[in-house]
């Protein structure tokens, strides 16, 4: 039993020592120390990266916002419209389908504009009042 605490703490002794770096050569030590200041030149760059990126979506308004939401879940907002009305045909009266068709095909139409503008970028030329931001003689 005392041999192998002997053995296992010179292994551990030694695989101490190697991760320290005593037991290196000169040669050994530098190329870990490239090793270790490229792994901290990647952290670095890595987080300057993320501290802009925060920085640009701190600095986006709410209609870049809305529009990069509406880019990424249309389609799902769509789908979840189109089954509700698919759903509400099986549910109620036939004579109260023709308003769910109509009050959904009004938001799956207004929803389709908007993602259209979104896609043609002519989001960004419109205030908020919808009308064009340039000027009469420069179209």
């Amino acid at each position: 039993m005392r041999v192998y605490k002997t053995s296992l703490r010179r292994r551990l002794q030694n695989l101490l020592r190697k991760l320290l770096g005593l037991n290196m050569t000169e040669s050994e030590q530098r190329t870990r120390a490239q090793v270790i200041d490229t792994r901290a030149e990647v952290l670095l760059r890595e987080v300057e990266a993320k501290a802009k990126l925060a920085e640009i979506k701190a600095s986006q308004s709410a209609s870049e916002l809305a529009a990069i939401h509406l880019s990424q879940f249309a389609g799902l907002y769509l789908l979840i419209l189109v089954l509700a009305f698919v759903g509400s045909c099986l549910f109620i009266p036939a004579d109260s389908i023709a308003v769910v068709a109509g009050l959904i095909t009004l938001v799956v139409t207004s929803l389709s504009s908007i993602l259209k503008s979104i896609v043609e970028g002519s989001a960004e030329a419109l205030n908020g009042n919808g009308k064009n931001n340039k000027p009469k003689g420069t179209e």
